[in-house]
């Protein structure tokens, strides 16, 4: 046991530390943006936080582990929308701009209804449904990008400015001038994030071995939760800052990469078959919390009571995986 929580505690960490310095050394691509296309910036940020998770999913799966590999992917989505929101807008009030809502939100919901009810259909995901996810990415960053030559000059400089605060946040650099080979650290980070979602792998098969928990309740659970943890302290260190933007859009933006390109890569690499308990509590509580979520985006400002509904929600969900 001593090694396994050992090896769980120190992926943890190295998947902290890899994620921190793979995107302090992507700062120069947020610097190119204003002369660039701001649409390749939105993608890269959502693709920088949802590394962990990927990683993680892809360690299990070629391990022989697909129901921990699907676990991780779907249990961050709870965990972003339940623990992540709920803590960041708990903390602090926040005004939520309306492209958040038509653009981002919109696309949320609809891949989380996707994804839930062609998993539902058979409890399989097979590779032409990973295939069909990983289109619809795609054409989520078409749309990104058709939305994006519409924008004025002085909201693009605003949105590229955001994606600054995001990188930024994501890190403990903050003068990125300062990082003398942006590139070397970047592969040092890379080199961490793989190691660490080892490590994390081979803990959680060691737990659910020594406990006797199944691979798609350690997935959902404990699986999801560690890879999340960028996310969360992206999420508390923009409340504190006051970028009021930057929670709901990472989470947004991580939960949409994870749904459509996670789960689709793992699909095309092993068709999934799916526990029953997916058609009972895992698929019901992604559909309500995400519905909720996406409620209180339409309302244009979500706070302490916003906040508490989301926990309460990702709470009544660990524990329905845990004892239904």
């Amino acid at each position: 046991m001593i090694f396994e929580l050992a090896f769980l505690l120190v992926g943890t960490y190295l998947l902290l530390k890899g994620s921190e310095w793979v995107t302090d050394s992507s700062n120069t691509v947020a610097g190119k943006l204003g002369t660039t296309n701001i649409a390749v910036g939105l993608i890269f940020v959502s693709i920088m936080l949802s590394l962990p998770e990927l990683l993680v999913a892809l360690s299990a799966l070629i391990k022989g582990h697909e129901q921990i590999s699907v676990g991780v992917s779907l249990g961050s989505i709870i965990v972003n929308l339940g623990l992540v929101l709920g803590i960041t807008v708990f903390l602090k009030t926040i005004r939520i701009p309306q492209h958040v809502v038509t653009r981002d939100g919109v696309f949320m919901l609809v891949a989380t209804l996707v994804v839930s009810l062609i998993a539902l259909e058979d409890l399989e995901i097979t590779q032409r449904d990973g295939l069909i996810f990983i289109l619809l990415f795609i054409a989520y960053m078409i749309n990104v990008y058709a939305q994006e030559k519409q924008l004025a000059n002085k909201e693009k400089k605003k949105e590229v400015e955001a994606l600054s605060k995001t990188l930024i946040a994501f890190g403990k650099m903050h003068d990125f001038t300062s990082v003398k080979n942006g590139f070397l650290i970047f592969i040092i980070g890379g080199i961490l994030l793989l190691v660490g979602s080892e490590l994390f792998t081979r803990g959680l098969i060691g737990l659910g071995t020594l406990f006797s928990i199944s691979d798609t309740l350690l997935g959902i659970t404990i699986g999801a939760l560690g890879p999340s943890l960028p996310n969360l302290i992206v999420a508390i260190q923009a409340s504190r800052k006051g970028f009021d933007e930057l929670a709901i859009s990472q989470s947004i933006g991580s939960n949409i990469f994870t749904l459509f390109f996670t789960l689709g890569v793992v699909a095309l690499v092993q068709p999934i078959l799916l526990p029953t308990e997916f058609g009972l509590v895992t698929a019901p509580a992604l559909i309500i919390i995400t519905l909720v979520s996406f409620v209180f985006l339409l309302k244009g400002k979500m706070g302490k009571i916003e906040g508490l509904i989301l926990l309460g929600l990702y709470m009544a969900s660990v524990l329905a995986e845990l004892f239904l």
